[in-house]
């Protein structure tokens, strides 16, 4: 196989898509074994090595920023610069700069003014990664296979650039208005709603951001029974539709809800990825608040240990900023077991 198909292969493995005369189930199998044909000895590893990580880095280069907009691209705006350049992004000017145009005009007929005052700001970017091991008498035996490595790069560094997001967003919570952020042992519906008439006033619409934790607990929402006025949880037909379907709302009176992907960072499913005590409430249709930056490209290279199985490493340098805290929100869900833990070891 030559090594044009097997970019192809790889390539349609991350987008779970069928090249000709292939189904999506074949293309797993179809790519394991050109790896294995590729490296099936050191030596065939040795000698190839080089088109392999060539293969691995086409594919993670594809789908690093796909799936990041799958899941942000309304509310991030992503770039991609080369290696040791920073990215440019530009602040834009706010809503309330037009409601400052309009002015009196003087008896003398001079209008005021006021300087269009857009700001360029450099996002910068740090270098995340990690390494998996193969095993040589496993990979022959079948047991380890390269398209393993494949998938726990493009996810881990998937999953990097959402820690990014939350990070920035989370960092951002100490310089924002007060009407901008609520903490609460309980959802309470009415404090949301005020969270998303703030940010509405900043874009066509806005979109809440929150864990499968977070979504659960925000339950049926509440409105007041006809009989005593006593409020009652009562489901809308669409949310018992949703709930049906996927176990929870996709939407809370009217503003749209997006699954934030939620995983855990240890094998005792103690510890979560992302902070399930967070909501994060972003305009859309006006500038985007979230500035993700992505550098050069992701680099591979390989460590061959005293027991003479091979560490692959990979990292990738990404950055994300904030650049505004007016025009979005925080909800802070504490009656939610907190069971984030920052994976680099420290607080975020």
């Amino acid at each position: 196989m030559t090594i044009n198909e097997m970019k192809e292969l790889a390539l349609c493995a991350v987008r779970r898509e069928a090249p000709a005369n292939y189904t999506v189930e074949s293309v797993d199998k179809a790519l394991a074994d050109g790896f294995k044909e590729m490296a099936g000895s050191i030596n065939q590893f040795q000698k190839n090595k080089y088109d392999i990580f060539e293969i691995i880095i086409e594919a993670v280069e594809d789908q690093l920023p796909k799936k990041t907009l799958d899941v942000f691209g309304s509310v991030a705006e992503v770039k991609q610069v080369a290696q040791n350049q920073k990215a440019l992004f530009k602040k834009k000017l706010g809503k309330n700069r037009a409601k400052k145009f309009l002015t009196q005009v003087g008896l003398s007929g001079v209008y005021e003014t006021f300087r269009l005052d857009n700001s360029t700001f450099e996002v910068g970017a740090h270098a995340i990664g990690g390494a998996g091991r193969i095993d040589f008498e496993r990979m022959l035996d079948g047991a380890d296979v390269m398209s393993d490595i494949l998938e726990i790069i493009t996810e881990g560094l998937t999953d990097a650039a959402f820690l990014e997001i939350q990070k920035a967003l989370k960092a951002a919570l100490t310089n924002m208005p007060a009407t901008n952020v609520f903490s609460g042992a309980t959802f309470q519906a009415d404090k949301m709603m005020n969270l998303i008439n703030v940010v509405k006033a900043y874009g066509e619409d806005a979109v809440i951001f929150a864990t499968p934790e977070f979504i659960t607990a925000m339950g049926p929402d509440a409105i007041v029974a006809p009989i005593a006025g006593v409020a009652q949880g009562i489901y809308s037909p669409d949310d018992i539709d949703s709930i049906h379907t996927t176990g929870k709302i996709k939407i809370f009176r009217g503003t749209r809800i997006v699954e934030i992907p939620q995983s855990f960072i240890d094998e005792n499913n103690t510890k979560t990825w992302i902070d399930p005590q967070m909501a994060y409430i972003l305009p859309t249709g006006g500038e985007k608040v979230v500035k993700l930056v992505f550098e050069g490209q992701t680099q591979m290279y390989d460590w061959t240990n005293p027991d003479q199985s091979m560490e692959i490493n990979a990292y990738k340098k990404m950055g994300c900023a904030i650049l505004s805290y007016h025009n979005w929100a925080i909800y802070q869900n504490t009656g939610i077991t907190q069971t984030y833990e920052s994976p680099y070891g420290f607080d975020d």
